[in-house]
């Protein structure tokens, strides 16, 4: 798989700190972010991720809000939604192209859907499938 660029947005240091390291022994290169300002900031500043990991709970600005902004602003940027399951469900219209995955302990799931969602944006790149597609696994 070759390297990406990955944004990771998470509320707590040490879960971004842990999953900026386990990222990194992909080889991929990881900024982080720790509220919902700083990774509409880095964006506007011309960051080009080839994916945003985003935990829902990032302060200051609603989920809901986050997800019009980028869905507004960045319609084309994959992203992984890597949260808990909200209290009330996010509507799919609020961001069609994101894909879910349930926080958990076992950081394998986190890199293998990463990779998954890579390899899908790429063959999309080439023609071949989307990134909608992974939103069906």
């Amino acid at each position: 798989m070759q390297p990406a660029r990955l944004l990771l947005a998470d509320r707590n240091r040490h879960v971004r700190e842990f999953l900026k390291r386990e990222l990194e022994t992909e080889g991929h290169r990881v900024t982080v972010a720790s509220t919902a300002q700083e990774v509409l900031s880095l964006l506007a500043i011309g960051e080009r991720p080839d994916l945003l990991i985003l935990d829902l709970e990032v302060p200051f600005v609603s989920e809901t809000e986050l997800l019009l902004q980028l869905r507004t602003f960045y319609p084309m940027l994959p992203t992984l939604i890597h949260s808990f399951p909200p209290e009330t469900p996010l509507s799919p219209m609020l961001w069609p192209n994101a894909v879910f995955l349930e926080k958990g302990e076992n950081p394998g799931h986190l890199k293998a859907k990463v990779a998954e969602i890579l390899r899908q944006g790429r063959r999309g790149q080439e023609g071949q499938a989307d990134l909608g597609d992974a939103a069906a696994d």
